[in-house]
């Protein structure tokens, strides 16, 4: 379903991914585990084309994606759930997503749209 090779990513000069491999495949689960600095969340916005420089092969359902842009990346089935801590403590966790969703689709911040409950 989704095959990683030799994916390299950089930051201005510095060098950060070096040759990631991995395949999850249909009904799998996995995992990226390291230290901070490890490079775990940069690997994921490589494969969602937000590092600015990246090279290697990411393949969706088949299809390779890595000259894709972030959002035809994202409407063919694959997004990335940030660790952020925006997030409002009193609510559950579909609250919070629907708190963000609404906040993408109105303009990022913006109240002006969002009717009153």
């Amino acid at each position: 379903m989704l095959e990683i090779n030799k994916l390299n990513a950089w930051y201005g000069e510095s060098h950060i991914l070096h040759g990631v491999d991995f395949e999850v495949r249909e009904g799998e689960v996995v995992t990226l585990l390291g230290r901070n600095g490890a490079g775990k969340t940069t690997t994921m916005k490589s494969i969602m084309g937000l590092v600015p420089r990246r090279e290697g092969h990411v393949k969706f359902r088949g299809a390779e994606i890595i000259n894709l842009a972030p959002n035809h990346i994202a409407n063919s089935g694959i997004a990335i759930c940030p660790e952020e801590r925006a997030i409002f403590g009193s609510l559950s966790v579909t609250e919070n997503v629907l708190s963000y969703l609404s906040w993408e689709r109105f303009g990022r911040g913006s109240t002006n749209n969002i009717a009153p409950a």
